[in-house]
């Protein structure tokens, strides 16, 4: 076990070929971005229809069955 080679070869880099590196744009930023603003904005809608039910449940104004 002393001898032992345990150090692997090197690949042969004579077929690799390079990526190119092309530009990232921001997509992924602008659509997560996009997103938490979209949410953020159905959450205020959502919450802003609820206080108004509970607020016109809570003045009387919402009757029940007629």
């Amino acid at each position: 076990m002393k001898n032992d080679n345990l150090r692997a070869d090197r690949d042969d880099l004579d077929d690799f070929i390079p990526r190119t590196t092309a530009k990232r744009d921001k997509s992924l930023v602008r659509q997560v971005a996009a997103g938490v603003f979209l949410g953020g904005l159905a959450l205020w809608l959502v919450q802003l229809a609820a206080t108004a039910a509970y607020t016109k449940l809570m003045l009387g104004t919402i009757t029940f069955g007629g």
